[in-house]
């Protein structure tokens, strides 16, 4: 097919695939994988005892599943297997490098998926076919190949190639991104016009829906692809899977924006994404080792309805491997949080250590799921568009906030996307959590509003819904209804002034009020009766000092709280003092749910500064307003996280020791990299089972059982010892 004829072609394919279409159904083998090795060794050249002798240990370590490269894109001069669809690299000799290495796998039954570099060939390829290279948006050919020209049918050839005569498992994608700069080749700005009209934008605007639509139309293109591939290697082999990493969503606002849209999930059998890996290069902001949490998290969340791989760097500085203790409680992050390990091999007894770690805790892995109680809502549209250039201050520092306060409040959480909420498809949760979701559709709105107004219970914040899904400010919440607040005002307390000078007077306080029954909290109440030496030994201040950005809001009905927002602030060129007073809570009714809306940017504001008064109000607003208590209590120390799964009609409480032996420091990029070299193991943690239903109890590994005691509260459990990880199955 000519160039032209093809981009003819591409458009008229345009209207007819779309990444909602229903994707081929995932192979119930790949949702059986639990054991993982994941490499970079290449397929067309041996090094040292690879792939023989690496393979059988691989094996003999119980592992399932193995990566290595096939495709290395200009790393390599050619293809790590003969074929049809290029020339097989000239280092592989009379070999034929991922046949040898698929027939090894098999050979110790091992799962095999050779790893291609998406987007990316040789020099001389590029040479080859100049007008199937991407350009940026000053009109120069960069490193990378346009999937929207024949470059697409070549990769779908190999790949169907890979499946149906070499044999292979499933294909994997590495980096198959949409980047900030590309692509205005031919083919996608034809696409582009037929779809809007519109030449692509050349510079980033996110006051303009054109911009929003070009990088929009980029996330569509990646996924109509995956769906086109997915489709194609299952018309070969419905049991091959395809995976891909695509997202990298913690790389926020990357020089070059490398990433993709939350939606290529639906398209693709399991994503296999990093961690690890921006401990050296992007750390990004979150205190470590938390941030390996999120990320296994968010991504088990996204893949909820396939499988989600989670892959961790092996090195501690470049080659140096990490050790045991390292490498276990990675794997057992990425598992605790819902996510399979794929961690890279760093050293084989390492490997076999955890691999046999894993597999102790194989039945009540496999199949599982995060509980569903508490529903975190993190929206793309905020992230991208209301969070513009700056997303880490605007909105991601909320939602990291939000997820660490409910990890040390050890509440079960699960993920909800905007994606979800267009849908109206969400998990049975028994309360959402929607900090400063700002960006929401009208088809979002009506989802948030049914599952309330049937008794579903909402604690949202600051500017939760004042503005539309491109992030253009509304005249009112778009939510009011709900949230039952109008907006009169703002103030930003982000910026800290520690000055007595009235006219640097600039702050505001969460004044608490006796009568509001927050007051009384035992552990609010700890940070109120706190008193310098001159103060009497019976003062407690009711005024916390709010660090963040604020609305000033007042309730559409109903006598407003005594629980309120006191902020001052100093002309600087007259000296008048300005104060408010309005509203720090809105607590209201709709249907048949709770609603509490905190007017603030309180979850910012905790990931800040790490005061324990205002994790405590999150946790206090979620339970009185949740439709249902959590299934389960656990009662133990922050640093140990407790993440509730299903699986086959039993609730697992997957504990997870998450001490560092350096503390929770951030790691800094190119200067700094904590590696946990000890266990300090906790004693005595208590689970209650608040339905009595359940007869039987084990501590998972060694499936011992643990004797329940009948309380107020439900069937109580203690686990004796916590060492790094435990699972306590409830059947």
């Amino acid at each position: 097919m000519s160039y032209w004829r093809w981009v003819v072609f591409l458009l008229a394919l345009s209207c007819s695939v779309r990444a909602s279409d229903e994707a081929p159904p995932t192979p119930k083998w790949l949702r059986d994988i639990t054991r993982v090795a994941y490499t970079d060794l290449p397929n067309i050249q041996s090094i040292g005892d690879w792939p023989e002798k690496l393979l059988e240990d691989c094996g003999k370590a119980g592992v399932q599943l193995f990566f290595s490269r096939a495709h290395s894109g200009d790393g390599w001069n050619e293809l790590g297997w003969k074929s049809a669809f290029g020339k097989p690299d000239p280092k592989m000799g009379d070999r034929d490098g991922t046949r040898e290495v698929l027939a090894l796998c098999h050979k110790h039954g091992i799962r095999y998926i050779p790893y291609l570099w998406a987007q990316r060939e040789p020099a001389a390829f590029g040479v080859e076919h100049p007008d199937w290279r991407c350009v940026n948006a000053q009109g120069k050919k960069t490193a990378y190949f346009c999937i929207n020209t024949p470059y697409r049918d070549l990769v779908r050839n190999r790949i169907v190639e890979l499946v149906k005569e070499v044999g292979v498992d499933g294909i994997f994608f590495d980096m198959f991104h949409a980047r900030a700069d590309e692509c205005y080749c031919v083919a996608c700005k034809a696409k582009f016009k037929q779809e809007t009209g519109q030449e692509p934008p050349l510079k980033e605007d996110f006051d303009s829906v054109l911009w929003q639509q070009w990088v929009n139309f980029k996330y569509r293109s990646i996924e109509s692809t995956m769906l086109e591939f997915n489709r194609a290697i299952k018309a070969a082999n419905p049991e091959a899977a395809l995976l891909v990493n695509s997202w990298n969503a913690w790389v926020y606002r990357n020089p070059h924006n490398i990433r993709n849209s939350i939606r290529v999930a639906e398209v693709v059998d399991g994503m296999l994404e990093e961690t690890g890996w921006y401990d050296t290069v992007d750390p990004s902001f979150f205190a470590f080792p938390a941030l390996h949490n999120f990320m296994s998290w968010h991504l088990g969340g996204l893949c909820k309805d396939t499988r989600a791989f989670m892959w961790s760097s092996p090195s501690y500085v470049r080659s140096q491997p990490v050790g045991g203790v390292e490498a276990t409680i990675r794997v057992m992050t990425m598992m605790a949080n819902g996510s399979v390990p794929a961690q890279s091999v760093p050293g084989r007894d390492v490997m076999a250590r955890y691999m046999a770690d894993t597999a102790a805790r194989d039945n009540f892995f496999r199949h599982d799921r995060v509980h569903p109680w508490c529903g975190l809502v993190v929206s793309e549209k905020t992230e991208l568009w209301y969070g513009r250039d700056d997303s880490k201050n605007r909105y991601i520092k909320g939602v990291y906030g939000a997820f660490q306060a409910m990890m040390e409040r050890h509440l079960p959480v699960s993920l909800v996307t905007d994606r979800e909420l267009e849908r109206g498809k969400l998990d049975d949760c028994k309360v959402l959590f929607m900090p400063n979701c700002a960006a929401m559709s009208d088809t979002e709105l009506e989802t948030v509003r049914r599952f309330v107004r049937n008794g579903g219970g909402l604690v949202a914040t600051y500017e939760t819904s004042l503005y539309d899904e491109h992030a253009k400010p509304r005249e009112t919440f778009g939510l009011a209804d709900v949230l039952n607040a109008k907006k009169t005002g703002a103030f930003d307390c982000r910026r800290l002034v520690i000055s007595w000078d009235a006219k640097q007077q600039h702050g505001a306080h969460l004044h608490l009020a006796p009568q509001h029954r927050w007051a009384s909290d035992p552990v609010i109440l700890d940070t109120l009766a706190r008193r310098n030496a001159t103060q009497s030994l019976t003062n407690i201040s009711y005024g916390l000092p709010l660090n963040c950005q604020m609305l000033l809001v007042e309730p559409l009905k109903g006598a407003p709280s005594p629980m309120r927002i006191v902020a001052a602030t100093t002309d600087k060129k007259t000296g008048e003092v300005t104060r408010t007073n309005t509203p720090a809570i809105i607590e209201s009714t709709y249907g048949k749910g709770k609603v509490i809306f905190l007017p603030h940017d309180l979850s910012w504001s905790f990931f800040r500064f790490g005061q324990e008064h205002w994790s405590r109000m999150m946790e206090l607003a979620l339970r009185e307003v949740a439709a249902a208590p959590p299934a389960v209590e656990v009662a133990a120390p922050r640093i140990v996280q407790a993440m509730t799964h299903t699986q086959d009609g039993r609730l697992i409480v997957h504990l997870l020791n998450d001490i560092s032996s350096l503390g929770r420091s951030q790691n800094i990029a190119g200067e700094s990299l904590y590696e946990r070299r000890e266990v300090i193991p906790i004693h005595d943690i208590t689970l209650t089972f608040r339905d009595k239903k359940w007869s039987r109890f084990l501590l998972v590994p060694g499936n011992k059982p643990l004797q329940s005691v009948a309380t107020r509260d439900g069937l109580t459990v203690t686990v004796p010892q916590l060492d790094i990880h435990a699972m306590v199955v409830a059947e």
